[in-house]
């Protein structure tokens, strides 16, 4: 059963008769369209058909933004949004989480133009939008000293994750999902979820240490086998209880940030590392260290 729907999603026989089967066909797709005549209808198809071509963690993302998202719009139409409709929420839900509010305008703009290719809505009312919040990119860095710390109080499944986080430069999800049958003689072969480009990690004496630790404390072929919510609960226990013994937190995501920065220290292209198309992305989120100004001598 479809918690949304209702729909028990089993096959519906339209019968050998082709008129009787268009007939059939054109009330179902009638039934269809009608549950698209609002947003939150809008959000039931587009959480069905769309939302599992993306990663796990826009998934989880998706579904939170799309909370506050069918609490305004879910009863309106999608032709009835208008610009400033999307303005006025950006301002008022800006003036709490600003970042958050341009993400949840965004998956509205992008439901709506789902809109226009499933024949729904001629034209996406929000298409050009130019208006949103300004962000501030993130610049917490994680000294050696914090993430050694980390380490030594983690469980060993989590100081390896941090350790293989912050080595290999891999995005949280792609450190998660790494098999043994990954492991090659040259080194850790992957593939990229966001942009789907392999990578080839190349083996450092340090990098197998860590590897082979994960291996030992795992059941079965992955490296780390637990669900992504799990994760994100044991992490955030973790952070609480550095917290409370007086250590600042930091997110699993920032040691990808702390393996550009480093990386670029020792006179690498982080760009490059990371695999960034342009360098710009990785100035704005990624190096995070405070840049260096020699002071003028007094002549």
């Amino acid at each position: 059963m479809d918690p949304d729907t209702g729909k028990n999603g089993k096959a519906i026989p339209l019968g050998p008769d082709k008129s009787a089967a268009l007939r059939k066909w054109a009330e179902l797709m009638g039934d269809q369209a009608s549950t698209e005549q609002t947003i939150k209808g809008l959000w039931i198809r587009y959480k069905r058909e769309e939302l599992p071509r993306k990663a796990q963690a826009t998934q989880r993302s998706a579904k939170q933004q799309s909370r506050r998202l069918l609490a305004v719009f879910g009863d309106m139409a999608p032709g009835a949004i208008e610009p400033r409709h999307a303005i006025q929420y950006l301002d008022k839900r800006g003036q709490q989480s600003p970042t958050q509010a341009n993400r949840e305008i965004a998956l509205l703009r992008h439901m709506l133009t789902k809109a226009t290719h499933w024949g729904g809505l001629l034209r996406n009312p929000l298409l050009g939008l130019q208006y949103r919040n300004p962000e501030q990119p993130r610049d917490r860095y994680v000294t050696d000293a914090e993430l050694e710390n980390a380490i030594q109080r983690a469980r060993p499944w989590m100081a390896a994750l941090m350790w293989l986080a912050y080595l290999t430069g891999l995005r949280r999800g792609d450190v998660l999902r790494l098999t043994r049958f990954q492991l090659k003689p040259e080194g850790i072969e992957t593939k990229e979820q966001k942009t789907g480009k392999r990578v080839l990690i190349e083996w450092t004496p340090e990098l197998q240490r860590v590897v082979d630790q994960a291996l030992a404390d795992s059941p079965d072929d992955r490296l780390f086998p637990l669900t992504e919510s799990a994760v994100d609960n044991a992490w955030g226990r973790f952070q609480r209880s550095l917290a409370a013994d007086g250590f600042e937190r930091f997110l699993l995501k920032d040691l990808r940030a702390k393996h550009a920065t480093d990386f670029e220290a020792t006179g690498g292209d982080a760009t490059n590392q990371l695999g960034h198309s342009g360098r710009a992305v990785t100035v704005r989120h990624y190096l995070r260290k405070p840049r260096r100004v020699v002071p003028l001598k007094p002549s």
